[in-house]
C-alpha cells in the first residue's frame, strides 16, 4: 500500500521485488533460509530504491514475530545530496531484548538519527529512502518473522488535502495516566493510547504491558513510536507510523480504524509546549455553531471519564503535527508473542501481608532484578468493559521476592487479583482472598473489649440460674 508520503510493504508479492541474501518468504514473512531443516544463523532483506517527495523527516515501523534467542535489526538509507548515506540502525530489536534507540550522523552530519525519527538537514532534503532488515538466531530451531515494513516521510511542500466531510464516531476505551504506572511520567501517554486502540478490537491488554514491551533503555521513555509500532506487531496487529493530512485522518476513521494522532499543547507549569499523543476516534459537525469538530481521547485528563474530549477542528489542525500511528484489526490466524501472561497462585508468608508468587506448586519469587509493576484490583463487582478500566493500587516487592499489601487493605480483606509487569512486558496474573477481620463488638463509649466480656459472664450466669428465658416470640432455650 502506497500513499504520496507512505509506504507500508507486506506480503510475498511486495517483499519478493526486494533483495534476499540467506531469507526465505514464509507465509507472507520474511524468514531465514533453512538447510536441512535447520535455520540459518544469519541473514538480510533489502528493499528496492524508492524515490519520495522531498522530505526532511523520516520515519521507520516493523512488525516481527521474534521469539527467544532471535532478533532482527532494521537499518535505512537516504538519498539526498546527490547521492546515498551510509546505512543508519534503529538498534536490534526483540520483545525480550533490552531495546535501545541508536543516536548517528552521516559523515556530513547533514543527516542524523536520533530515537525513532531521521532528519535530514540536506539543502533540499531527502528524496529517495531504502530500508534493509538483519534477522538472526541464536538457535537454529527457530526463526524470526518480519511481517511489514513501512517508512513515511515529512514533505518539505506538504500539499495538504482535507478529503471529504465526515460525521462518525467509534468506540475507545478511555485511559488516563493518573490512574496507571507513574514510572514513565507523560511519556505514558503513548502506551494508553496504543493499549486503546488494540483493546477496540477485543485485546484487553494492559498499558502496562504495552509500556514495557517498548520502553527504550536508552532514554528510559516509552515515547518512541516506532518501539511502539513493534509492540503492537508482536500481538499481531499490522502498526505502523505515518505522516497523515485532513484526508488520510478522516479515510482511516471511514474504515472503521481509530488512529493515535500527535498533537502540540501547553501544559499548566510549562514554557514550551509540548508534544502528546491522542487517540482520535471520530468526526462530527456541530449545526448550533455551524462548525466541524473532532472527537479525542486525552490521557492527560484528570480521570478515565474525562478522557473522551472534543476539539474544533480549525484548532485541531493547529495543534496537529502530522504524526500518527496506524493501527488495524488482527487478520485470522497471525502469530504473535504478546501478551505473555504467567498464571499464578499467592500463597501468604511468614509475615502478615506478604504474599509469595507460586507457579504449578513451586514458589516463584520476583528477582532481584526486577524492576516493573505491581499492583492489585479490588473485586468491587462492576462488569468493567476492559481490565484496565479497574482502579489499581501499587504494590511493594519485599526483599526476597514476595509482594506486601498495604494495612488499610488487609484491614478491609476481600477478593483481590494481582499484576506484575516485568521490563519485557511478560505479566505475572494471580487471584487472592484477604481474609476478612473478625468485627470488634464494642458499647458505645466503651474503649476496650473488657466490658462486654464481664456482661457475657453477667448474662450467662443469670440464664443459668432461671434456667432459661424468653425473647420476644421466638423461644430461645439456655442451660440444662
Amino acid at each position: 500500500m502506497e500513499q504520496r508520503n507512505n509506504l507500508v510493504l507486506q506480503g510475498t508479492e511486495t517483499f519478493s521485488r526486494g533483495q534476499l541474501d540467506n531469507v526465505a518468504l514464509e507465509n507472507g514473512s520474511l524468514v531465514l533460509d533453512s538447510v536441512a531443516g535447520r535455520s540459518l544463523l544469519y541473514g538480510s532483506y533489502t528493499t528496492p530504491e524508492f524515490a519520495m517527495p522531498a522530505f526532511c523527516n523520516l520515519n521507520v515501523s516493523w512488525n516481527a514475530f521474534a521469539p527467544r534467542d532471535t532478533m532482527v535489526e532494521v537499518r535505512c538509507r537516504v538519498y539526498a545530496a546527490g547521492a546515498w548515506t551510509g546505512w543508519m540502525s534503529f538498534g536490534k530489536w526483540a520483545p525480550d531484548y533490552p531495546r535501545c534507540s541508536v543516536k548517528s550522523q552521516s559523515e556530513d552530519g547533514m543527516i542524523f538519527l536520533m530515537g525513532d525519527t531521521v532528519t535530514v538537514a540536506a539543502p533540499g532534503g531527502g528524496t529517495g529512502v531504502q530500508l534493509q532488515v538483519n534477522l538472526s538466531t541464536n538457535n537454529d530451531k527457530v526463526s524470526p518473522a518480519v511481517r511489514l515494513l513501512a517508512a513515511a516521510v515529512r514533505p518539505l511542500a506538504w500539499e495538504k488535502h482535507s478529503g471529504h466531510a465526515l460525521n462518525r464516531r467509534l468506540y475507545l476505551p478511555e485511559y488516563c495516566l493518573s490512574a496507571h504506572d507513574p514510572s514513565f511520567g507523560r511519556t505514558m501517554d503513548l502506551p494508553l493510547v496504543m493499549a486503546a486502540l488494540m483493546n477496540r478490537w477485543g485485546e484487553d491488554i494492559l498499558p502496562e504491558e504495552v509500556a514495557y514491551a517498548m520502553e527504550d533503555g536508552a532514554t528510559r521513555s516509552t515515547a518512541n513510536a516506532a518501539f511502539a509500532a513493534a509492540a503492537a506487531g508482536c500481538c499481531g496487529f499490522p502498526c505502523w507510523q505515518a505522516w497523515m493530512d485532513l484526508k488520510d485522518l478522516r479515510d482511516q476513521i471511514h474504515d472503521g480504524c481509530s488512529v493515535a494522532v500527535q498533537v502540540e499543547r501547553r501544559i499548566r507549569g510549562q514554557r514550551d509546549p509540548v508534544r502528546l499523543w491522542m487517540g482520535l476516534h471520530g468526526f462530527g459537525h456541530d449545526d448550533a455553531v455551524m462548525a466541524d469538530y473532532v472527537l479525542l481521547n486525552d490521557p492527560t485528563a484528570e480521570n478515565d471519564g474525562a478522557v473522551n474530549c472534543t476539539m474544533a477542528l480549525v484548532d485541531f489542525m493547529r495543534y496537529f503535527t502530522g504524526r500518527a500511528v496506524a493501527l488495524r484489526p488482527k487478520p485470522r490466524g497471525t502469530q504473535g508473542d504478546r501478551p505473555r501472561r504467567l498464571r499464578c497462585e499467592l500463597t501468604p508468608g511468614a509475615e502478615p501481608g506478604v504474599y509469595y508468587f507460586e507457579q504449578r506448586g513451586r514458589k516463584d519469587p520476583l528477582p532481584e532484578t526486577f524492576a516493573g509493576w505491581i499492583a492489585y484490583a479490588v473485586h468491587d463487582g462492576v462488569a468493567h468493559a476492559t481490565t484496565a478500566h479497574r482502579t489499581f493500587q501499587r504494590l511493594t516487592r519485599t526483599e526476597d521476592g514476595g509482594i506486601r499489601f498495604p494495612p488499610e487493605q488487609l484491614d478491609a480483606g476481600g477478593r483481590c487479583s494481582v499484576y506484575a509487569v516485568d521490563q519485557t512486558g511478560t505479566m505475572r496474573v494471580a487471584e487472592v482472598r484477604l481474609p476478612t477481620p473478625r468485627p470488634t463488638i464494642r458499647h458505645p463509649g466503651c474503649g476496650s473489649g473488657r466490658y462486654i466480656i464481664r456482661t457475657a459472664q453477667r448474662l450467662f450466669r443469670a440464664i443459668y440460674e432461671t434456667g432459661g428465658t424468653h425473647y420476644g416470640k421466638d423461644d430461645h432455650h439456655f442451660g440444662p
